[in-house]
């Protein structure tokens, strides 16, 4: 994986927003993982507006917060939590190149 550190969690903080790669890392256990958790812990600093500028998709801040609850497993389990994440995340897509089409 090329790139600095700051690239590599940048990246990897924003893939938080697709389903499917939540819906695989549920399934291959990486969530049962107390390194992979305090890992997560540790992203919270993109929170902080110097390093949250950076983000093109800060929805995944919000993503963030839930796979660091307590209830995690139990959101991961839900199939229902994957389909309205994907929902909501081609509604943001949506309005969010609507804007940039009605200033045409």
């Amino acid at each position: 994986m090329g790139g600095s550190r700051f690239e590599r969690e940048l990246e990897f903080v924003q893939l938080l927003c697709n389903p499917e790669y939540l819906r695989w890392l549920a399934r291959e256990g990486y969530f049962e993982s107390e390194e992979f958790r305090s890992y997560l812990k540790y992203l919270e600093y993109w929170k902080s507006p110097k390093y949250s500028r950076f983000l093109a998709y800060p929805q995944c801040l919000v993503i963030l917060e839930y796979l660091n609850s307590k209830n995690v497993n139990s959101i991961l389990n839900n199939e229902s939590f994957f389909s309205t994440l994907g929902e909501q995340q081609h509604f943001i897509w949506l309005n969010r190149h609507k804007e940039d089409w009605n200033k045409q």
